[in-house]
């Protein structure tokens, strides 16, 4: 029986190298060898009295106390080294895909550090995610982030480990720095994602922008590796390829951005910006309908910081809604200015995804509408992608500033993913078919189609049509001889500030087309 509790202490000494284990072993040890001492005492004894009996039955029961002892510290020690396992494999894996975590590719990373041999590193962030997860709610993004997962892990090479970051970000090991190797991965994720997800009754489609960084020829360390990599993945993001690889210019170029992000603030805070506008005309009679109110960042060598660059990074904060505050307060005051031009215009602000989440705006915008005693009337533009952001809550604020006499225009039309469904139900006058399609609709098929079935669209939605990024007559010919009602672009004037306008206004009147670059000379 003690020889039986030997292979339970001697199992615990493997996994627990404590010494009052082992000392436990030394003392069976010692009681299995005075035991066959004492069985063989007996076994000479030619008869046995009472006392050997009872010592014989003490014997027996403390052989078995041992036994069951050690038979449940075993157990007790297994269970709890099945209870951190367990532990460390939650600690360790994300809860919804299962897959390696964040701590997970933390410590892989390290480990591969430490050995020393070149591997690469793949950030990866999922393209229209946003989209579905923003439409159909958080229930279905986290079942296509279970299938993507899946697909991805299936279908990388041995040498690659797939790990989830958090939302729609991953990230890939691969124990290769050659690029045709790692190319070989990232084909693979390609390929896992070129089919739609059947996610219940909807067939959905992701793509992924991924970024690469090497080790060590690129990076020495693991927040260097990771910063590269996240790096490469936005830049590939943001010029749509199936992959970019870290090089110095695009640091430069994310080191620029928190230069413009901390100089933002300020600006802001200085109240440094300009609002210019850009005419908008009636096709019709080519008479000035209105203007677009579009913001400029001066810089002191009298250049201008591109409005796409600031723009887009307040946008990822809540710059945006400060700067469109300004540019409220802004309007406010040119619309006294443009009263006394003696003209009548409508002026379009620009709304972000940002200002149609901000609990503030109906007020900010009902206030702008009632306090407007001028001749002068206010259009709101958004784009597809704002729209689609919290389409509940946008249906709701639209509603409550249309109900304030507000209107609304959807700018950029033809590139978002907004449905007929929601044009019909938002309360949208206005669409302005994007510039892409607009700049080559004289000698493209696809892109005249593309207009016609807008203007046709928007007539039997009772929405007027403006036409952006004009800047050729024969553009503007077509666009008239299709319907479309109005016109904005080079052709007619460049955004200028109110200053210019003045100058403009004197010789709007009826615009002849042979006179419109003109008038853009002059305002210059």
């Amino acid at each position: 029986m003690l020889v039986f509790s030997l292979r339970s202490v001697n199992e615990i000494c493997i996994k627990d190298n404590t010494s009052g284990w082992r000392i436990l072993r030394a003392l069976i040890i010692f009681f299995v060898l005075g035991y066959m001492g004492i069985f063989y005492y007996l076994c000479k004894q030619s008869d046995f009295i009472i006392s050997d009996v009872i010592f014989c039955i003490i014997m027996l029961f403390g052989g078995a106390f041992v036994v069951l002892v050690t038979r449940l510290s075993l157990l007790s020690l297994l269970k709890v080294e099945k209870l951190i396992i367990n532990e460390r494999t939650i600690a360790l894996h994300d809860s919804l895909t299962g897959l390696p975590n964040r701590q997970y590719l933390m410590n892989s990373l390290s480990h591969h550090v430490k050995i020393g041999f070149p591997f690469s590193l793949l950030m990866i962030d999922l393209n229209r995610f946003k989209q579905v997860n923003d439409a159909l709610g958080h229930y279905y993004g986290d079942l296509l982030l279970i299938e993507v997962g899946n697909n991805v892990a299936e279908q990388l090479p041995h040498d690659a480990q797939l790990f989830r970051l958090g939302g729609d970000e991953f990230a890939v090991i691969v124990t290769q720095s050659e690029l045709p190797k790692v190319e070989e991965t990232i084909n693979a994720i390609h390929h896992a994602l070129e089919s739609a997800f059947c996610i219940e009754s909807y067939d959905l489609l992701v793509g992924a922008s991924v970024g690469v960084s090497h080790y060590p020829s690129q990076a020495s360390e693991i927040g260097q590796l990771l910063q590269q990599a996240d790096i490469a993945m936005y830049a590939s993001k943001k010029m749509a390829t199936e992959y970019t690889l870290y090089d110095n210019t695009l640091e430069s170029n994310a080191v620029e951005k928190v230069n413009i992000s901390a100089s933002l603030k300020r600006a802001i805070e200085n109240q440094e910006f300009e609002l210019w506008y850009q005419p908008i005309i009636n096709l019709s009679d080519n008479n000035l309908y209105g203007v677009e109110a579009l913001i400029r960042w001066p810089r002191t060598d009298g250049s201008y910081t591109a409005p796409n660059l600031f723009i887009h990074i307040a946008e990822q904060t809540t710059l945006i809604n400060q700067i469109t505050d300004w540019v409220m307060l802004q309007v406010s005051k040119d619309m006294e200015y443009f009263d006394s031009l003696s003209v009548s215009l409508c002026i379009h602000i620009n709304l972000s995804a940002k200002d149609l989440q901000d609990p503030k705006l109906i007020e900010k915008t009902s206030a702008l509408l009632k306090n407007n005693l001028s001749s002068q009337q206010v259009m709101f533009e958004i784009t597809e992608s704002a729209m689609m952001t919290n389409i509940e809550q946008v249906k709701t604020t639209m509603a409550v500033i249309t109900a304030a006499g507000g209107t609304f225009s959807i700018d950029d039309f033809g590139t978002g993913f907004s449905s007929l469904e929601l044009l019909r139900d938002l309360p949208v006058k206005q669409i302005k078919i994007d510039r892409s399609f607009i700049s080559n609709i004289h000698h493209k098929d696809a892109d005249l189609a593309i207009v016609k079935s807008v203007i046709f669209l928007s007539q039997h939605l009772e929405c007027v049509v403006v036409a952006e990024g004009v800047e050729q007559l024969e553009t503007v010919n077509i666009l008239k001889s299709l319907g479309c009602d109005l016109a904005q672009g080079y052709y007619y004037a460049k955004p200028m500030p109110t200053k210019d306008f003045r100058n403009f206004i004197k010789n709007k009147g009826h615009i002849p087309h042979d006179k419109a670059l003109q008038i853009n000379e002059l305002i210059r």
